[in-house]
């Protein structure tokens, strides 16, 4: 019993590596975003199992959880916020993991290139989701509070645009049934992911209790 205590003991931080989890988590679903993409777009063969990336996310959100349970109870009264805050992003991440998933699965239901003026407009949100993605992640990395700031103005603005452009097409009498849904899902697969990320930006730039919420927000919109 005492040899597993000090071997315990000696093991790397257990906050530490949750941290290094989530890093790891947001890269991977990066990837899974870029990816699906891709195949739904520019009609990329697939060759990534998403299925499987998408378990590895949900194996990794889980190990987050049992650290934080673990280094909590040998220090109750050390990292609560931070554990609370890890406990609440790794959930951002993984929802991110399962829309890249939905959008192999809207490649799969519409085989067709996309083609029209909506899918130029969605090509610049994927672009400034992308771009924004990995300011997230270097938000994340570094602690940076003021990228973190910028980051959240542009994924809400993102967001904004999604819903401005869903809109206008459902407006629109001129799209097929099927591709009008078809565009429709996508805009609200990247409007949640813009929301996810910028949940995850929140993380650094405010105090837990407004996690997700920009300044001057609502806590109870």
């Amino acid at each position: 019993m005492f040899r597993k205590l000090v071997e315990f003991f000696k093991r790397p931080s257990l906050m530490l590596e949750a941290e290094e989890i989530v890093i790891d988590m947001l890269n991977i679903s990066y990837d899974m975003f870029q990816y699906s993409m891709r195949v739904l777009i520019e009609k990329e063969k697939e060759k990534e199992d998403i299925y499987r990336i998408d378990r590895e996310l949900n194996r990794m959100q889980i190990k987050v959880r049992k650290n934080v349970l673990e280094h909590l109870a040998i220090n109750p009264a050390q990292d609560i916020i931070p554990s609370l805050i890890l406990t609440t992003i790794v959930i951002d991440i993984e929802r991110i993991g399962d829309f890249s998933k939905n959008l192999i699965e809207l490649s799969h239901k519409f085989p067709a290139p996309l083609t029209g003026k909506y899918i130029e407009k969605i090509k610049d949100l994927e672009e400034r989701v992308q771009n924004n993605f990995r300011k997230v992640i270097d938000v994340y990395k570094d602690k940076d509070k003021e990228l973190g700031s910028q980051a959240m103005d542009e994924l809400i603005l993102i967001a904004k645009e999604c819903h401005s452009i869903l809109e206008g097409l459902i407006d629109s009498e001129h799209l097929y049934f099927r591709e009008g849904i078809i565009y429709a899902l996508l805009l609200r697969y990247l409007k949640r992911i813009s929301a996810h990320l910028k949940n995850v930006a929140s993380s650094v730039v405010n105090p837990f209790h407004r996690l997700g919420y920009r300044p001057g927000e609502e806590e109870n919109v």
